[in-house]
């Protein structure tokens, strides 16, 4: 998949249709394409996916790059309005975030963020990760008009942000992390009872296809876990081919989990 040109794709100004969250039978996936890692979107049956999203009123608008100085960027000529945005990797959106009143502003906060702005901070060194990895990480952005209820002006943009965490699986997104599409987090005794800890792993894995470790750690434990809590566990996976691991490792190319093929 290539990034479209943002000159004359995006109308930025289109009336937003409802987004079909729970239209995701595997027939209907089945017929969206395979993604440059290889893995068909049928894999991936929790997440959300950019073709839903394009059919809902989304534009895909261009794509995060790295500049000569290895510094995150891009050339796309961002609307200066409120909307909603999405990144995504390999047709699969891994992030969705709010601009209450710029796009243009709210995502170049991302290519410099400020000491204190931890979210900016971590989307940052994540997307500049995965393109030094490789990966193509797309941007995406939707304007849903707002709303009135009984005299009160209801924001479509922040509904719909909240909406599409609440529904899916988004890897980037905090708030994500436990989605009623997982498994509620195992305590420690349950991980060390029955392999407890291991059928936990692979449930996150088949849910959210290509988290790394410490993100599989912290769908497992919680926000507070570190990597450490699962490297045994996944390399043991990976040993019985239960788990795919892709990547060379490192911040530049961190490992990623796939379902592997006798976990079928």
């Amino acid at each position: 998949m290539r990034c479209r040109d943002a000159a004359g794709e995006a109308e930025h100004g289109q009336i937003y249709r409802r987004l079909p969250v729970r239209e995701r039978s595997a027939e209907r996936v089945g017929r969206w394409h395979v993604g440059q890692s290889g893995v068909s979107i049928l894999d991936a049956k929790d997440a959300t996916h950019v073709e839903q999203l394009r059919q809902s009123g989304f534009q895909e608008i261009g794509c995060w790059e790295l500049d000569s100085a290895r510094d995150l960027s891009h050339s796309i000529d961002l609307p200066r309005k409120a909307g909603v945005y999405a990144f995504a990797i390999d047709g699969v959106v891994q992030y969705v975030g709010l601009a209450s009143k710029s796009l243009h502003q709210r995502l170049n906060f991302y290519r410099k963020p400020g000491a204190s702005q931890r979210t900016n901070i971590r989307l940052n060194e994540i997307i500049r990760g995965r393109l030094e990895g490789g990966a193509m990480v797309q941007i995406l952005v939707g304007h849903p008009p707002d709303h009135q209820w009984k005299g009160f002006r209801i924001s479509g943009a922040e509904g719909l942000e909240a909406g599409l965490i609440s529904a899916f699986d988004l890897p980037w997104n905090m708030r994500g992390a436990n989605s009623s599409a997982l498994p509620a987090p195992t305590s420690r005794r349950a991980k060390d009872s029955k392999g407890g800890g291991m059928s936990r792993v692979i449930d996150v894995i088949r849910a959210r296809p290509g988290l790394t470790e410490l993100e599989i750690a912290r769908a497992v434990y919680g926000k507070g876990a570190v990597q450490q809590q699962v490297n045994q566990v996944c390399r043991l996976l990976v040993k019985q081919g239960l788990v795919e691991r892709r990547g060379a490792g490192g911040r530049a190319d961190p490992y990623v989990y796939y379902p592997g093929a006798a976990a079928e």
